[in-house]
């Protein structure tokens, strides 16, 4: 059931596209998306890949509880329901 969930909400194809249409249309999208990749840059040469991967699965991986709990207020979902999704 968690699976089902999960590929219905988070892992949809078409939610994907959809956003990625939204962000290209809107305002200061495509310059801030631009100065992160600058800084991207730099702070990957300076503590080198291996340690950078490190900081961005552990960042992605913590963000992803945060994306989850907003699309699930976002739904209406119960906290209940929720968990059980995480879980």
């Amino acid at each position: 059931m968690q699976e089902l969930f999960a590929e219905l909400f988070w892992k949809n194809e078409e939610v994907s596209h959809a956003v990625a249409c939204l962000c290209e249309n809107l305002p200061g999208y495509h310059s801030a998306r631009e100065e992160y990749n600058k800084i991207e840059s730099q702070v990957r040469e300076l503590i080198g890949y291996e340690l950078y991967n490190q900081l961005l699965d552990r960042l992605t991986e913590y963000s992803s509880y945060e994306e989850y709990a907003y699309y699930a207020v976002g739904l209406g979902l119960r906290e209940a329901t929720f968990r059980e999704l995480c879980m």
